[in-house]
């Protein structure tokens, strides 16, 4: 079970991470992005999140979305940490590729 949510959760972030071009172009987040984090929690099964939008190096938007811990009333903000295990490889991989479509490795 917990290993089900841990791939969730990696593919959860995988996703986030994929998107973010997309949504850091914008100069604010966008309208529905609480409906969407929401739905996407409850798609990947997860208790809670925190979300941050950079632009230019800058923190355009920062939010935390639900709780730390199923059954705990203690809410998610933007300053939570979460142990990411070794979710790390798949932010590896995804910075990798970025570089290689940037042209900058190969």
């Amino acid at each position: 079970m917990r290993s089900r949510r841990i791939h969730r959760f990696t593919a959860l972030l995988v996703f986030l991470l994929a998107a973010f071009p997309l949504v850091a172009q914008q100069p604010a987040p966008p309208p529905d992005l609480d409906d969407y984090v929401t739905r996407s929690m409850k798609i990947f099964e997860v208790s809670g999140m925190a979300v941050a939008i950079v632009k230019d190096g800058k923190v355009v938007f920062s939010k935390g979305y639900g709780v730390r811990k199923l059954g705990d009333p203690a809410p998610v903000d933007e300053n939570t940490l979460f142990g990411i295990g070794s979710n790390t490889k798949a932010f590896t991989a995804a910075a990798l590729a970025t570089l290689v479509d940037a042209g900058k490795i190969s």
